[in-house]
Parts: C-alpha cells; sequence; structure tokens
C-alpha cells in the first residue's frame, strides 16, 4: 500500500511528465504546421519552376514553323514542313504545259555550212544544189559592249527676223558628257533587286563592258534612279488606297547600325515598301496610308493596326496556325482541334466560291465558339496559369469577327501571306549586307523594290520598264501600255 505521501508524490510525477507531453505535443504541433506550411510554399515554387523550365524549353523549341520568329532566325536543326504530302510525284504533272527552248521561223543570223567536195571521189559539188538542209538554232547572247551616243543639237538664225531657234535635247540628256538610262537601269536592277553590292556590280561592268566604272559612280546612278523612280510611289499609294483589301506588315532592318523597320502596305497588284525608325502607329502615321484607307486592311494581330477606325479588319490565320503548331508541341490538345477547324474553314470556304452563305457561316461559328469556350475552361483550371495560351484563346474571343471575316466576305483572304512575301526580299538584302549606312540608302532600295515588285505583279517586263521610268515615264502609263 502506498502512503497518501508516495501517492501525492506519484500524481505530482505523472502531473509533471503529462505537462511535459503536453509541451512537446505542442511544439510538433507547431512543427508540423511549419513544415506543412514550408511544404506547400516548395510545392507552389516546385510548380513555378516546372512551368518555367516547360515554358524555356519551349522557347529553345521556336522557328519560324512554330512562332513570329522570322526564318532569318532559324537555328540549324530540320524543321518538319507545315505542308502535307500531296501524293503527287515530283517534277512537272500530267497534263502540265510547261516551257522548252524551240526553234524560232526568223532568227537574227544564218550560217550556212556548206559542202564543196566530195569525200568518195575528191569531185567538186560547188555547183550542186543541197537536196536537203538541217537546221539547228542556237540561243545566245550577242557580244556586249558600251555604247557612246552623240547627240548633236541644232541652233538657227531665222533669215527673216533673225530670231535665234534651237532644238531640244532629250529630258534624260543634260550634261556634256554623261551615262544614259539603259545603264543607270541596269545598275539600280542589279543592286537594289539582285542586290549586288557595288564592288562587285563595278567589277562586273569592267568584266562584261570593258569600261572602267568608279563605285562613287555607281552610288550617284542608284541616287538618280530613286529620284526617277519615287514620284511614281505617289501613283502606287493612290491604288492602293482604292483598293478593297489591303495588307499590312512590317520587319526588322538594321540602318546606320541602329534598329530599324520596313513597312509594307500591298495588294497582289501593287507594292509600297517605306523604313522608318519606329515600328508602331508614330511609323505607319507618318508613311500616310493606313489613317486614309477606308477598305478591309489584313495584318497579324499586332496592336498598331486596330488603331485605324477607318477600316474593317481582318486576322492573319497563317500566324495563328504557327502558334498552334507551338502549342501542340506543348501538349495543348485543342490547338490540334483549332488548327483542324481553321483548315477545313479554308477548304469549305474555297469550296464555295470564296465566301459562304450566311446559315453555314453561323454554323461554323458556333463550333469556333465551343471549341474557345472549352479551351478557356481547361486552361482556367491548369496550375499555374498557362497565361500566354490562355492570351492567344482570349484574343480569338474577343476579335472573332476579324478572325472569321474570311467566311463572309470574298476578298478577304485567309492569311496574310502576300505581305510577308512582299517583305521577304528585305531580310535577304540584311543578310547579305548586313546594314544600310545611310536612310537614303534604305528608302532607295525600298523604292526600287516597290516598283519592280508592282510591274512583276502586272507582268510586265521589268528590264524595258525601268528604262522608260528612268526616262520620265509613268508607271501608270507602263502598267496601261499593251
Amino acid at each position: 500500500m502506498l502512503t497518501v505521501q508516495q501517492a501525492v508524490f506519484t500524481v505530482e510525477s505523472l502531473m509533471g511528465k503529462v505537462q511535459q507531453q503536453k509541451q512537446l505535443i505542442h511544439q510538433l504541433i507547431q512543427e508540423n504546421e511549419h513544415l506543412r506550411q514550408e511544404n506547400k510554399q516548395l510545392r507552389k515554387e516546385n510548380e513555378q519552376l516546372t512551368y518555367r523550365v516547360q515554358e524555356l524549353e519551349a522557347r529553345t523549341k521556336k522557328n519560324s514553323s512554330n512562332s513570329h520568329l522570322p526564318p532569318s532566325s532559324d537555328r540549324f536543326e530540320k524543321k518538319r514542313s507545315s505542308r502535307e504530302p500531296s501524293g503527287k510525284k515530283p517534277g512537272g504533272q500530267e497534263g502540265h504545259e510547261g516551257t522548252t527552248l524551240c526553234q524560232v521561223e526568223h532568227p537574227h543570223h544564218r550560217v550556212v555550212h556548206r559542202v564543196h567536195t566530195c569525200q568518195g571521189c575528191g569531185a567538186s559539188l560547188h555547183d550542186v544544189k543541197p537536196f536537203k538542209v538541217d537546221v539547228r538554232q542556237v540561243f545566245d547572247l550577242p557580244p556586249v559592249t558600251m555604247e557612246v551616243t552623240q547627240h548633236e543639237r541644232e541652233v538657227k538664225s531665222c533669215p527673216h527676223c533673225r530670231c535665234v531657234q534651237q532644238a531640244e535635247f532629250p529630258s534624260h540628256v543634260t550634261n556634256h558628257v554623261q551615262y544614259g538610262p539603259r545603264l543607270t537601269a541596269l545598275v539600280v536592277y542589279l543592286y537594289n533587286i539582285q542586290m549586288i553590292p557595288y564592288q562587285r556590280l563595278r567589277d562586273m561592268i569592267e568584266e562584261l563592258y570593258q569600261h572602267p566604272i568608279s563605285t562613287g559612280t555607281l552610288v550617284n546612278m542608284v541616287k538618280r534612279g530613286r529620284e526617277a523612280l519615287e514620284p511614281n510611289m505617289d501613283i502606287i499609294e493612290e491604288a492602293l488606297l482604292s483598293s478593297d483589301i489591303l495588307h499590312v506588315d512590317e520587319t526588322s532592318l538594321r540602318i546606320d547600325g541602329k534598329q530599324a523597320w520596313v513597312h509594307v502596305a500591298c495588294t497582289s497588284a501593287y507594292t509600297y515598301l517605306a523604313p522608318h525608325a519606329s515600328r508602331g502607329k508614330k511609323a505607319t502615321d507618318e508613311i500616310g496610308i493606313l489613317p486614309q484607307y477606308k477598305g478591309t486592311m489584313m495584318h497579324d494581330a499586332f496592336g498598331t493596326y486596330p488603331r485605324y477606325t477607318k477600316a474593317t479588319h481582318a486576322l492573319c490565320h497563317a500566324h495563328h496556325l504557327r502558334d498552334l503548331k507551338g502549342f501542340t508541341e506543348q501538349g495543348h490538345t485543342w490547338a490540334k482541334r483549332m488548327t483542324t477547324f481553321l483548315l477545313s474553314a479554308k477548304q469549305v470556304v474555297e469550296q464555295h466560291g470564296g465566301f459562304l452563305p450566311e446559315e453555314e457561316a453561323k454554323r461554323w461559328e458556333r463550333v469556333y465558339d465551343r471549341i474557345l469556350a472549352k479551351a478557356q475552361h481547361r486552361l482556367e483550371g491548369m496550375t499555374p496559369l498557362p497565361k500566354k495560351a490562355l492570351s492567344f484563346i482570349r484574343r480569338l474571343q474577343k476579335r472573332k469577327e476579324e478572325a472569321l471575316r474570311f467566311l463572309r466576305e470574298a476578298h478577304v483572304p485567309f492569311d496574310n501571306n502576300q505581305a510577308e512575301r512582299d517583305l521577304r526580299m528585305v531580310k535577304v538584302k540584311e543578310n547579305i549586307s548586313g546594314t544600310f549606312r545611310q536612310e537614303t540608302f534604305a528608302q532607295s532600295f525600298c523604292i526600287a523594290r516597290s516598283i519592280v515588285s508592282t510591274l512583276t505583279k502586272h507582268e510586265k517586263n521589268v528590264w524595258d520598264s525601268l528604262c522608260l521610268l528612268l526616262t520620265g515615264e509613268t508607271i501608270d502609263r507602263v502598267l496601261s501600255a499593251t
């Protein structure tokens, strides 16, 4: 039996142990809560880091086929073409007319190879008429040389009134000694269109024409070419402003070692290129075409273009398809469905002759809305939030009318490839030359490219047309000439 004193001691001892256990439990609870909070924070950071790694990995996989990056930025890895196999054999297809070299009825020169003696008996065949003539024709370039044309102006005195009269020189003959418009046209064409640098162009002319010419002279020729061609840009601008559809875009270019931009406004018949130090609205306002335009403007999602409210707008789906390819590669299944939708809609519109009946267009709109709504619901439930994909979805929802305008209006194309094609040579020029030393050189390049692109779109002979333009003819008359 325990005594009272022992019992009291035992109880007090137990109570002390209980108190210690309570303190220990409290401490463990606090530590557990701290670990829970720390674990929660680490999970959050892990999710953020995982998303960041995915984002960085996706960035390294971006190229011109799955993003807005230009082809010039593509790395060396092999890309799969976005075109689907056609199943056709390489080369000309069955029924294709093709082109081949054919003999002409009236050659420039005839060379007769005569038979003078018989190889059998040695008799003379000089007076014997041939019973057959075999004809072979050789297409080749004539010998090229520099020609000098002397212009002589008569000055006469009237025998009746003694008034002195003189003839007029052609408008392009302004100096005692000068180079003519054909050589100037050649230099403008080779430098701005074929993008041959001045040094190589000088060597080329000296080798081909046996005529030495200085680099400074070539620079002055390009300058004179710009002065002669520049007035025609106003004619191109008027034609663009009267068109139903206007393709617009921009691309970067270095001028005097600084970042600049080349802006394009074009149609299937006309091209207008202009350099500017700015990319945004300041540039397009100063160039002057977009503030006046009242038709349908086709472009990508760059924020400057929708600010021109006089025009209606249409979005380029070539850009969307590249973005969707990037999202598909990141594992977004909705992107594949939207890609299929856009390509199917394009095919159906082409089958209907360029636009859909209203009821058919509304049906396609409902499919468009469902795909985007489901995609948005799925993306908003993801952790962390895929901000770029969600932003893309919301943009397509907000600008649905612009995105689907091609369904209802025959003049609105599916993409903005026209503008991208007209800008492509700007990047080629940059790759060759690296930079323009002065803004005037960039302006000369853009003017010449605009003129030549317009001539090409009208299937005009570029060489003959340039010669006419450099002698004072206007581009509207050149284009209208048969």
